[in-house]
């Protein structure tokens, strides 16, 4: 097709209707993309596979804590777990081998943010942690079986909503 049949196909009412609608057909598709991408979060941050000597030690995952559910309520007991977090876990952990020992702790980089932890595994395991390290950061340290752990990080605060870090290693961490 030579330039001037171009240049009259493109003057064409026919083809200027249809280019609209396919302008307009995907500014809507990409608007309604955005939109619900914006109103469905995505709760659990993110996901990890672990393997005995990973590399590197320790491997970190950062996340958002906080929200509005009491982590007793999640956890089914109420031993030390204390805080609220969302109900869908921050993140999953897959340990592709039983670990001697597995240390997992969170920490945030504000003094005022107060984070607690809750682990779920396989076996019914169970742990929550508070401010076990240096009186303010939750710690777990524990032989742990191969398996899916889901962990949940809370603020002791209703709603608090707060960056942080967790820290896993094969060492126990300070």
């Amino acid at each position: 097709m030579d330039i001037q049949k171009i240049n009259c196909l493109s003057k064409s009412p026919k083809f200027l209707s249809s280019l609209s609608i396919v302008k307009s057909g995907w500014g809507a598709f990409a608007s309604i993309a955005v939109s619900l991408a914006i109103a469905a979060p995505s709760f659990a941050q993110s996901a990890i596979s672990l393997g005995r000597n990973f590399r590197p030690d320790p491997a970190t995952l950062s996340g958002n804590g906080g929200g509005r559910v009491s982590i007793a309520t999640i956890a089914g007991i109420a031993d030390n777990c204390r805080g609220f977090a969302n109900a869908e876990p921050n993140h999953t952990i897959t340990l592709t081998e039983t670990f001697p020992v597995m240390d997992l702790l969170v920490y945030s980089n504000n003094i005022n943010d107060d984070p607690t932890m809750l682990i779920k595994g396989p076996n019914g395991i169970v742990i929550c942690a508070d401010d076990e390290s240096g009186g303010r950061n939750p710690q777990a340290n524990r032989r742990l079986p191969k398996g899916n752990y889901q962990v949940w990080v809370g603020s002791k605060t209703i709603n608090q909503s707060f960056q942080y870090t967790l820290s896993l290693s094969e060492i126990r961490q300070k």
